[in-house]
Order: C-alpha cells, then structure tokens, then sequence
C-alpha cells in the first residue's frame, strides 16, 4: 500500500514538474531538474523525497520565483517532514533559496509601490 501511495505521488509530482515546465515557456524547461538536485542535495540521507511547486512568478525574462514544498521521508517508513522554500532563478539556475513557514502567506507577483 506505501509503495502504491509513493508512486501516485510520484507521477504526480511528475505531472506537476511537467506543466510547471510548459507553463513558464521552454528557457524554464530546465527549472524541474534543477528543484530536484535542490531537495537532493538539501536533504542527502533521504530515503525518499517529492517536492511540489505551490506557486511561481516570472518576475523578468530572466527571473523567476518558486513557491515550494519538499516531502522529505529521512527513514523507510517515518513519517515524511515537510519544508516550504521560495526559490530565485536567474537564466534557470537558482540563485536564492529561503526557508519559509508552511503556513507563510506569499504573493509571488511583483513588489507594489510602498506608500
């Protein structure tokens, strides 16, 4: 049943990479893989992982914010932890990445004039 549940997660995290890609025009194409090394390499004794993009802004041609979420399960069996993290791309590459509240309210459109 877990194997069952971590492949429908899987395909779906799949998917989701997918139309992000597609979403954000071909320069993008590269941003799925590149959120996976990410969490790979943030968490490196994971069993498993699956990260799913919650919302994303192209600020200018060549930047964009990522509002993600990580599923990290640590040990066979253990419960997954969850982390949340806004990403800067800058030509595909992640330029910044910061840790965030799960429940943090983001706005991943442009900064408004402060009045």
């Amino acid at each position: 049943m877990k194997n069952k549940t971590f492949r429908i997660l899987l395909i779906a995290g799949m998917a989701l990479s997918l139309s992000f890609s597609i979403s954000t025009g071909t320069s993008a194409a590269i941003m799925p893989i590149t959120i996976d090394h990410f969490v790979a390499k943030l968490f490196p004794e994971a069993s498993h992982y699956f990260w799913v993009v919650n919302d994303s802004k192209k600020e200018t041609a060549r930047e964009t914010i990522v509002d993600l979420n990580t599923f990290v399960t640590q040990k066979e069996g253990a419960t997954p932890l969850e982390n949340r993290f806004l990403l800067l791309f800058l030509d595909g590459k992640i330029l910044a990445a910061q840790n965030i509240p799960l429940n943090a309210t983001v706005d991943c459109g442009p900064d408004g004039e402060e009045v």
